[in-house]
């Protein structure tokens, strides 16, 4: 996918060198929607089949939703049909994602659960959100996972500036915010849909 120049995330100071895009994701029904459309995460049923009847699609917090969203438009070298997302630290983001504990599909599995430490996130996990957590775990992490293929989500946008791949912000409820880092999504090998760098790249719409 060919991209035009990048530019420093709003609000850098000085600009930050990583590259940053941001999305005011207000109102989040809309970015639910944009996200979700092409997987059927956010359809309101799945058809019945030979397998069982309809699978009626969880109604999730805003920012769950943006996550699975995210994690449905993201492929990994050879496509396995279950993957896991660990959490890292404390936090209302990690709160709600442990409460949702599958943000899959019929087609393709996704469990949530915790992750003891580092070690076990970088060995263990197909994707690791980061919540509240020490500035030095969070770099040992980001570093041991450079250019592989782990999706790297966590909160605040320091978190991208810092190696990560997607940062969301909702301190703004109901509104969620991320930024992606394509870089570092680059370096991970994982393919992520253009609709959601798309997403990021446009402009916020409402203003910050």
């Amino acid at each position: 996918m060919k991209q035009g120049p990048r530019k420093p995330c709003p609000g850098d100071s000085p600009p930050s060198r990583t590259s940053c895009l941001r999305r005011d994701a207000g109102p989040a029904w809309l970015v639910a929607s944009l996200l979700l459309m092409a997987s059927g995460i956010g359809r309101a049923a799945e058809p019945a089949t030979a397998a069982g009847p309809a699978l009626s699609a969880p109604v999730r917090p805003p920012l769950v939703t943006v996550v699975a969203g995210i994690v449905g438009y993201t492929r990994w070298p050879g496509e396995a049909v279950a993957l896991r997302l660990c959490t890292l630290g404390d936090g209302h983001g990690v709160d709600e994602l442990l409460r949702a504990a599958e943000l899959g599909t019929a087609q393709r599995s996704v469990r949530v659960r915790t992750a003891s430490g580092v070690h076990e996130a970088s060995r263990s996990c197909d994707a690791v959100y980061v919540g509240d957590l020490a500035a030095t775990v969070r770099g040992d992490l980001l570093h041991e996972l450079v250019g592989r293929p782990v999706l790297l989500l966590g909160e605040g946008a320091a978190f991208c500036s810092d190696g990560g791949m997607f940062c969301l912000d909702a301190a703004q409820a109901p509104a969620v915010r991320f930024q992606a880092n394509l870089d570092a999504i680059a370096r991970s090998g994982l393919r992520v849909n253009p609709m959601v760098l798309r997403i990021a790249r446009q402009p916020a719409g409402s203003g910050s």
